[in-house]
C-alpha cells in the first residue's frame, strides 16, 4: 500500500511539474504588417522575457549567421514579467520572404530593482523543425488579394468551415472588419472566439489587419483589446499600403447614442468619431493616399442618413471627406445581411458592399479593376461585383 501511495505521489508531482512548465499557450499571429515591419503576438503560461529572431528566408538557417533579435520595448527597456507578448520586427525589406522564430525565457522571480532570476528558454519552433514564414507588403505594384471576415461573433467553428478551402498563401492579408466577438471579456475569450482558429488557418504567416466593430467596444476587457492588435500609434484606425493599393481602416465606435443605458455611462463615441474624422482629413491628403492606384475603405458600420445614431454620425462626418477623396470601394458589415449601394446613391460617391455574417469577401485588385466576391460555405459565390479603377496619377 505504501509503495502504491509513493508511486501515486510521484505521478502527481510529475503532472504538477508539467503544469508549471513554461509553455506557449496561444499564437503566434501576425498583425500590423507594413512594407518594412510586422508585429508578432503570442502568449505564455508564465511570465517571460520574449523575443523574435527573423531573417530573409534564404539566410535563416545559415550556421555562421547570427540572427537579429527583436524585443518588445518601451522607451529603451525590454518588457518582461508578462504573459502577453507583442514584438515589433522592424527594418525589413519590402516584398521579401522572411522566416521567424519566437522565444520566451521564464522570469522566475523579480523581488526588487533589476534583480531578475531567469529560468528556461522556450523555442516554440523547435518541435516544428522549421521556422514560421511571412512576406512583407510590397512597396510597389498594383496587384493585391485579400479576404474580409466580419460579424463572426465568436463562432470559431463556423469561421473554420467557411475558410477551410481558402489558400491563404496567395493572400496579402486577412482583414477583420468588426464584431469578431460579441463582447470582450478576457484574453482567453478572444482566443477561443476566433484567434486560435485564425492561428490554425493562416495567422502565423498571413497577417491580420484589424478593424473594431461596435460589439468590440463592449465588455470588461474591451480597454485591453488594443494589446492584442497593436496598431499605428495605438489607434483602431489607420492607413496601410500594399504596393500601390491604399487601405483605410476606420473605427465605427458604438451604434447607439452615448447616453444609451446599455453603455453604463462609459460611452464617448461622438467625440471620438469627431477626433477620428480630423485624422481622416489629414490621411486623405497624405502622399501615401494620394499616390495610390486604388483606395479601399474598411468600416464595420455602413454610413447611412436614416439609421441608428452611429451610422448617421458616420454619414455626417466621414462621407463628405471620402466623397472628395476619390474612394474606389467601401467594405462594411454589421447588418448581418448582404447589400450593395452603387456609387452615386444615398449621397455616397463610391460603391459600398455590405457583407453578411455567414460569408467572407474576397477582394482582388489588379491594374484597372477591383473584383469582389461574396463567398459562403462550400465556396459558393453568392455575389460578384467589378469596379473599374480610374487612374489617379
Amino acid at each position: 500500500m505504501k509503495k502504491l501511495l509513493f508511486v501515486l505521489a510521484g505521478v502527481a508531482f510529475a503532472w504538477t511539474a508539467v503544469a508549471q512548465e513554461l509553455r506557449i499557450t496561444h499564437g503566434p499571429y501576425l498583425c500590423d504588417m507594413t512594407h518594412d515591419g510586422v508585429t508578432v503576438v503570442w502568449t505564455t503560461s508564465k511570465p517571460a522575457l520574449s523575443w523574435v529572431e527573423a531573417s530573409p528566408a534564404d539566410s535563416l538557417n545559415a550556421p555562421a549567421l547570427r540572427q537579429a533579435r527583436y524585443y518588445q520595448t518601451v522607451a529603451g527597456r525590454k518588457l518582461a514579467c508578462r504573459t502577453l507578448h507583442a514584438v515589433r520586427v522592424r527594418g525589413l525589406q519590402p516584398g521579401t520572404d522572411y522566416r521567424y522564430r519566437i522565444f520566451s525565457q521564464e522570469v522566475q522571480s523579480w523581488p526588487d530593482v533589476n534583480n531578475v532570476t531567469y529560468g528556461k528558454t522556450l523555442d516554440a519552433d523547435a518541435s516544428r523543425r522549421r521556422a514560421y514564414e511571412f512576406r512583407t507588403f510590397p512597396q510597389a505594384g498594383s496587384g493585391c488579394s485579400f479576404i474580409v471576415l466580419n460579424d463572426i461573433h465568436g463562432k470559431a467553428d463556423y469561421m473554420t468551415r467557411l475558410c477551410k478551402s481558402v489558400d491563404f498563401s496567395k493572400l496579402g492579408f486577412v482583414a477583420f472588419n468588426g464584431d469578431m466577438s460579441s463582447s470582450v471579456e478576457s484574453g482567453e475569450q478572444l482566443f477561443k472566439a476566433y484567434l486560435d482558429a485564425s492561428v490554425s488557418l493562416f495567422a502565423t504567416g498571413t497577417p491580420i489587419l484589424f478593424t473594431r466593430g461596435n460589439h468590440e467596444t463592449r465588455g470588461v476587457f474591451a480597454d485591453s483589446l488594443g494589446d492584442y492588435f497593436p496598431g499605428q500609434d495605438g489607434r483602431f484606425y489607420g492607413i496601410y499600403r500594399y504596393g500601390d493599393v491604399c487601405i483605410l481602416l476606420l473605427d465605427c465606435g458604438e451604434d447607439k447614442p452615448d447616453d444609451h443605458a446599455e453603455y453604463n455611462g462609459l460611452a464617448d463615441y461622438d467625440a471620438y468619431r469627431t477626433e477620428e474624422c480630423e485624422w481622416l482629413k489629414r490621411a486623405v491628403r497624405s502622399d501615401e493616399f494620394l499616390s495610390a492606384s486604388a483606395r479601399i475603405v474598411l468600416l464595420h458600420i455602413p454610413p447611412m442618413a436614416e439609421a441608428w445614431h452611429g451610422s448617421v454620425h458616420l454619414n455626417e462626418l466621414f462621407v463628405p471627406v471620402l466623397n472628395e477623396a476619390g474612394i474606389d470601394l467601401m467594405l462594411c458589415g454589421h447588418d448581418h445581411a448582404y447589400s450593395f449601394r452603387p456609387a452615386g446613391e444615398q449621397g455616397t460617391q463610391f460603391p459600398i458592399v455590405v457583407n453578411d455574417n455567414k460569408s467572407y469577401v474576397r477582394c482582388d485588385v489588379a491594374d484597372s479593376l477591383i473584383c469582389v466576391q461574396v463567398v459562403g460555405l462550400r465556396e459558393k459565390v453568392a455575389h460578384v461585383h467589378e469596379f473599374p479603377l480610374k487612374r489617379q496619377f
